[in-house]
């Protein structure tokens, strides 16, 4: 599958970039997801 590189480098510019409400929600959505993610 071909991927777009500018959809990635925007995607990525817009997470390292999050407002502190954006963080909360991912933060409390993300505690209740069933799987489990590590940070690189």
């Amino acid at each position: 599958m071909e991927r777009n590189h500018t959809l990635k480098n925007n995607a990525q510019t817009l997470r390292k970039n999050m407002t502190k409400e954006e963080a909360h929600l991912w933060y409390q959505f993300l505690c209740r997801y069933p799987l489990r993610f590590r940070s690189h």
